[in-house]
């Protein structure tokens, strides 16, 4: 490279370095501002800051980038010139408004601003009243702002521009890796999927992410997703009247001391082809401990997908928006989980599941919900076991799961995601003549294998001596996809297994007729465990008396199921007359829904 090509480099390095600097600047104002949310901000949380400071810089100013390596010829070098000096100042104003506009609000919200949410704010009747307000207590982080871009003008004129000749090839090589470089680094590096908002939390606690983001980030992260819009069917006082979130747990005594417990949570086990009930079941092992269990036959996913269903078994957090919580801008929100709320009473927890880590960012929402450890396919360190597709096959991961288990230190909270019941339903070698197949549907057949690893899962557990003190949990994360016309209705698309065990036999039997759902898992639990304590939940305890809607969401819809009748469909647009019974129901609908909707937005998600 010669030497003209490396001050082409450096110019350009120099002049998006004044960009990651401000950034920084207003990290740390956003920090001075609201001291009391960030306690424990030390310096590495700085650097990963900056990480993510300078993938916001590569995915504002890749354009920049391009036009500013373009090999040109020299009659057009002035037009180049003017063209990228309004394209810098033009990207570093958007940049440091978006921060600039955080660092004052960061207070009233508690999270970085997503793009809805940003443009509800400026477009809302009260900004314009709070408006003079707002410039009087913050007319110094305006003056910054104004400092803040005519600086970085004034630096990037300082930096003049270097001519890149049209006529030399290695300018081309040079525009082409630089090029592909700042891709790479805009999406975060060459893991599966681009960082995202939640993906702070694998660096931090979930307190600090909001500052180890910027505003910027959070904003062009969220701009083509469609969050929830706020919605106001009742007064504050009647709201509650039909739903609060805010519970209080109801120690049941029924199974005594400080119980371990172990969360298995089964992927794509529908009901449709499991359960002891169901003729057509391809997981019999399962059946049988379902049996002995504290089994709702009638229970509902909330979840269509993997990513939505983690935050509803562990925090009671339904995805009832175009978008899973998981990839939202509200997974930045303060909410609680299962493992935040065991931790207060002295249990360590860890989330295991055989995925390459960062698959379905679980290793980032498990951060983010506060477990202790997570243990994927990089952790179980032996590609051998890996099934060429998506991870650790579970006849071998399941096993290990107890191995690790072994050396916690009781209690302890552990779920364990199964794998292989997934598309394209890859069947071990030395399983292809032990499991059941079924012509219509390949899915059977990996549900029968994952039955077979579960089998040596319980086997290996029962001669544990953690085993009779342990309360296990039983749920899929949804029901899986099925080429059966006779298996698309809404009663098949949400049915899932969902049971409680524990050795002793004390649990009690649940009716046929009983509803049960994935967002009642956590306060179910906690009563089980005999806490008393707060929570914030949307589903209910099975042991509390009064029952709330069983809720999916699909199409922009509602939509209620009730044992023995047709689901109840409800959204804004309906226009139909209903019968008592189902205006009660559509009036605790829209209660629920009212809370999920601001609490979201309001980041109201704790006690």
């Amino acid at each position: 490279m010669s030497i003209l090509q490396l001050k082409t480099i450096i110019n350009l390095l120099s002049k998006l370095g004044i960009v990651l600097f401000f950034l920084e600047i207003y990290r740390i104002l956003l920090l001075l501002i609201n001291s009391s949310s960030f306690p424990n901000f030390g310096f590495y949380e700085h650097i990963v800051g900056i990480w993510f400071d300078i993938i916001t810089v590569a995915l504002y100013f890749l354009p920049f980038v391009v036009f500013s390596l373009l090999p040109l010829p020299k009659y057009l070098e002035k037009s180049r010139t003017i063209f990228l000096l309004i394209v810098f100042s033009l990207t570093s104003s958007v940049i440091y408004f978006f921060n600039a506009f955080d660092v004052a609000y960061f207070s009233y919200v508690c999270k970085r601003s997503s793009y809805n949410y940003l443009v509800h704010i400026l477009t809302i009747e009260d900004t314009n009243v709070l408006a003079g307000d707002f410039l009087y207590e913050f007319w110094w982080l305006i003056v910054f702002f104004i400092f803040s871009i005519f600086f970085s003008v004034f630096v990037y004129v300082k930096c003049k521009n270097v001519t890149v000749d049209f006529r030399k090839t290695k300018n081309y090589v040079i525009l082409f890796v630089t090029v592909y470089c700042t891709v790479i680094i805009g999406r975060g590096g060459y893991q599966l999927k681009p960082v995202n908002i939640i993906d702070a939390t694998n660096y931090s606690s979930i307190e600090n992410a909001s500052a180890i983001l910027n505003s910027a980030f959070t904003i062009i992260k969220t701009y083509d997703l469609k969050g929830v819009e706020k919605k106001k069917y009742f007064s504050e006082s009647k709201l509650n009247n039909y739903f609060n979130p805010i519970q209080t747990s109801n120690p049941q005594a029924i199974l005594n001391g400080r119980i371990n417990v172990v969360f298995v949570l089964f992927e794509s086990f529908g009901s449709m082809y499991v359960g002891p009930n169901n003729p057509e079941s391809y997981s019999p092992f399962l059946d049988s401990i379902l049996e002995q269990s504290m089994y709702f036959e009638n229970a509902i996913s909330n979840s269509r997908t993997s990513m939505d269903a983690l935050p509803t078994v562990v925090s009671s957090i339904p995805t009832w928006m175009n978008e899973s919580f998981i990839l939202s801008a509200y997974s930045a929100n303060k909410f609680q989980s299962i493992p935040s709320i065991l931790k207060k009473q002295g249990y360590i927890s860890a989330f295991f599941h055989g995925a390459s880590n960062g698959s379905m960012r679980f290793d980032a929402f498990a951060s983010a919900a506060d477990f202790d450890s997570y243990f994927g396919r990089s952790e179980y360190n032996n590609e051998k076991h890996f099934d060429g597709n998506w991870g650790i096959a579970d006849h071998y991961f399941l096993p290990w799961t107890i191995e690790r288990i072994n050396k916690f230190k009781k209690p302890f909270f552990s779920l364990i995601f199964t794998l292989s019941s997934h598309h394209p339903y890859t069947i071990p070698k030395e399983f292809q003549d032990k499991v059941r197949r079924n012509p219509k549907d390949p899915i059977c057949a990996t549900i029968s294998y994952s039955d077979l690893a579960f089998k040596l899962f319980w086997q290996k557990a029962q001669k544990q001596k953690w085993f009779k003190n342990t309360l296990f949990i039983f749920c899929a994360d949804h029901v899986g996809p099925t080429n059966r016309k006779d298996r698309t209705s809404l009663s098949h698309a949400f049915r899932v297994p969902i049971a409680f065990y524990h050795s002793s036999g004390k649990l009690p039997s649940i009716k046929k007729n009983i509803s049960f759902q994935q967002i009642d898992i956590m306060p179910t639990l906690l009563d089980l465990l005999n806490l008393k304590t707060k929570y914030y939940a949307f589903g209910t305890s099975y042991f509390n008396p009064k029952k709330q809607p069983k809720i999916v969401y699909s199409q922009e819809s509602l939509i209620c199921f009730r044992f023995g009748k047709k689901p109840l469909t409800w959204n804004d647009q309906l226009d139909k007359k209903w019968n008592k019974e189902d205006q009660l129901l559509i009036r605790q609908m829209k209660a629920i829904y009212q809370h999920y909707t601001t609490d979201l937005i309001e980041n109201k998600m704790i006690p």
